[in-house]
């Protein structure tokens, strides 16, 4: 049947605490699979799971919305379900998922770059002021420093997997890591 939803999986809202993550896959075929694909579908859905709030949590830094951000992991893991066949190494689906969530972020955000005015984002763009916090200052950042810093410390990943994710040289991540820390040190000297 194509054209319809495959629900692979909600979180119980009432067992965690939190928002309820449900991902659908549409233009899902009911299809009997067997051996390989059977056991690469298996890794996807174990994927998913593991790092659905890793993929939440990076989407949101980047689109500063909770709405936007569970767009964007739904439409990376959409893509990334279509993409499943192609995927040779099943343990490299975590950083397959990682690279879908931040290209489906960014389109975001050049999708609200053509249609939301400057002015609606005047308070994010505002200096931060005195006490401000650690997080503000970092999401005060431009976003090609702030998503790898993110990837670096908040997700505990390596340089080569945010390479990987991002698609840049990993000297670069290394560099864009280091300017960042830089500018946070001067932002935080400045506040004292």
């Amino acid at each position: 049947m194509p054209g319809t939803q495959k629900k692979l999986f909600c979180e119980n809202e009432a067992k965690t605490h939190r928002r309820c993550i449900c991902i659908y896959v549409s233009g899902y075929e009911t299809r009997r699979s067997y051996g390989k694909e059977r056991e690469l579908e298996n890794a996807f859905v174990a994927a998913v799971r593991l790092n659905r709030h890793r993929l939440y949590r990076v989407a949101l830094s980047i689109l500063r919305s909770p709405a936007d951000a569970e767009d964007a992991v739904s439409t990376a893991t959409e893509q990334t379900w279509k993409a499943l066949p192609r995927i040779q190494d099943e343990d490299r689906l975590p950083v397959y998922l990682m690279r879908c969530t931040v290209n489906a972020a960014r389109t975001e955000l050049r999708k609200r770059r053509k249609t939301e005015p400057l002015e609606d984002y005047q308070d994010t763009l505002a200096a931060p002021e005195a006490g401000t916090s650690l997080r503000e200052y970092v999401s005060g950042l431009k976003e090609k420093y702030r998503t790898p810093l993110i990837l670096k410390y908040q997700e505990n990943m390596r340089e080569e997997d945010i390479a990987a994710i991002l698609q840049i040289p990993r000297g670069t991540v290394s560099t864009r890591i280091t300017r960042a820390l830089n500018m946070l040190r001067v932002d935080v000297r400045k506040e004292d």
